[in-house]
């Protein structure tokens, strides 16, 4: 697997019990601190959210450049709840008290149940913005829109509907179910459809999930160009490439040396491309061979099968002429045969012979049936 591009799975507990921390940071951690950037996160809402979830006209009125990052922390006491939201950001909107709360999950696998997931995590959210002031004021709550943002390579195969969860009979209580939905975009099947990147979100999207070392220099270069140095966007890319690479095989204490993004293009991850790009030739030669043996085979029953027909063939006209011979000799003579039969012996036709032995029968004499014979063939 490439560097950006790594398999979806975190450390799990060694034996004995207990959870080996590792050095470096799992992929939904370290897309939370790509998304910590306030330039990707306006990215992302214009690509996915305004005038897709939200019509442009409502759109036009959230201040992009006002976002603020909000408290990911939400604690119910009567009911001794408490979660972790990856990331809250809210925008100023209409021009008012009010805002709109934007919360961000990561999520690196498929999880059926990220519908119930989010419902807990908004309506927390929701039982904070309660006790705002300005709501509490107006007993009016402003808008939370939760975003599950897949950064995994495996396809999302689960609901993203709590009423998808609901068993079969129990959709007859929809009117009285909650309808809860989230927004759900998988990274990865973006970057793939991305020819380049050329902004600060699509940039990230083409290091992390590049399929060549190519691909991976190109985004770093315009990365390198448009966050700056201070960007806590940069220890995300870097802690997402350090994961990918010890997550297929490479050494951490070689990781240590990739400490700013700029790193990234020094020998240690130049190294690692040259082995991925190895094992990439590697692995296409064999899957070369094995479809070549494959289509070898079928070729070659293919083939088998046109032979036999063409030897099939083959033997009906042989046996048609031979027939037209019996029946040449029978009427007109052996001298008669000899001749029609060195005059067949060319066609191929089945047609043809049909019209050889249509002569057979009209023509009065051998001398007439080889001369129209003749003519025909």
């Amino acid at each position: 697997m490439a560097a950006g591009n790594p398999r979806d799975r975190n450390a799990g507990p060694e034996p004995g019990g207990s959870r080996r921390r590792p050095v470096h940071q799992p992929k939904d951690k370290s897309a939370k601190l790509v998304y910590r950037d306030k330039r990707i996160v306006a990215e992302f809402l214009a690509k996915h959210v305004f005038g897709k979830i939200v019509p442009l006209e409502t759109a036009a009125r959230i201040d992009v450049k006002g976002l603020q990052p909000g408290p990911t922390e939400h604690v119910d006491p009567r009911l001794r709840t408490s979660r972790h939201a990856d990331l809250v950001w809210r925008a100023p909107f209409g021009g008012s008290w009010l805002y709109v709360v934007f919360l961000f999950e990561f999520q690196a696998s498929s999880d059926w149940r990220m519908p119930v997931r989010m419902l807990l995590e908004t309506a927390l959210v929701y039982d904070y913005l309660s006790k705002d002031e300005e709501a509490s004021r107006g007993r009016e709550l402003p808008p939370v829109l939760p975003i599950v943002v897949h950064v995994g390579t495996k396809p999302w195969t689960a609901p993203a509907r709590l009423e998808d969860l609901l068993a079969g009979e129990a959709k007859a209580f929809l009117p009285f179910a909650l309808g809860h939905e989230f927004v759900l975009v998988s990274e990865a099947g973006e970057a793939r459809e991305l020819e380049r990147g050329e902004t600060a979100r699509e940039a990230a999207l083409k290091l992390r999930y590049a399929a060549d070392g190519a691909e991976f220099r190109e985004a770093l270069a315009v990365l390198k160009a448009l966050l700056p140095g201070d960007s806590v966007a940069r220890e995300g890319l870097l802690a997402w490439v350090r994961s990918s690479m010890i997550e297929e095989g490479a050494k951490e204490a070689d990781m240590a040396e990739l400490r700013q993004l700029e790193d990234l293009e020094g020998p240690v991850v130049e190294t690692w491309w040259a082995k991925e790009r190895r094992e990439m030739l590697r692995q296409g030669l064999e899957e070369g061979r094995a479809r070549g043996r494959q289509e070898g085979i079928k070729e070659g029953r293919r083939e088998g099968r046109r032979k036999g027909r063409r030897e099939a063939e083959a033997r009906a006209l042989q046996d048609q002429r031979a027939t037209l011979a019996r029946q040449a000799r029978r009427k007109f003579g052996a001298e008669t045969a000899k001749e029609l039969a060195s005059l067949l012996a060319g066609v191929g036709d089945s047609g043809r012979l049909d019209e050889v032995a249509d002569l057979i029968i009209d023509c009065a004499t051998g001398r007439e049936l080889l001369a129209h014979t003749a003519e025909t063939s």
